[in-house]
């Protein structure tokens, strides 16, 4: 149980350096002008969690907590009509407004490198998030499944 622990917060360690790699660029171009810091960081922590959970389970400490799996088949409902929502968000106001909007004070190619940046990154976590959420209930019945009538996980 000790080593479960230990590597579940190694992952929410690794998450966290994944979320300062990503948003580095864009925090030290534009600073507080990104809107969407936040969420940004609760796709990377979705994506980041749910892929560790998917393919790692046995080696976590949710493994062995049935109510858990139980609660990760339906809390991905409300988190897929979140991710939804970011995406519209997103997706209106880079239509709207443009993500060069927000890149004052640089040059136009820099300003369309960061903004390819911005719009690649964030529709990658998206996709990531959104799939490994899509996969979450059907991971966590097959190893309900197999807790259940083969005694494994």
């Amino acid at each position: 149980m000790k080593n479960k622990l230990s590597l579940e917060l190694i992952g929410w360690v690794i998450t966290a350096v994944i979320i300062v790699l990503v948003l580095l660029p864009i925090y030290s171009k534009i600073g507080g002008a990104f809107p969407f810091y936040l969420q940004n960081i609760a796709l990377i922590v979705i994506a980041v969690t749910f892929s560790r959970y998917i393919f790692l389970l046995k080696h976590h400490w949710p493994s062995t907590h049935k109510w858990y799996k139980v609660a990760l088949i339906f809390i991905p409902i409300p988190i897929f009509l979140y991710l939804v929502g970011i995406f519209y968000d997103f997706q209106a106001f880079s239509d709207e407004r443009g993500i060069t909007s927000i890149l004052t004070g640089m040059g136009h190619e820099e300003q369309m490198s960061l903004a390819k940046y911005i719009r690649t990154e964030m529709v990658l976590f998206w996709s990531a998030a959104f799939l490994a959420n899509a996969y979450m209930p059907i991971r966590m019945i097959i190893s309900l499944w197999r807790k259940i009538n083969k005694g494994t996980h």
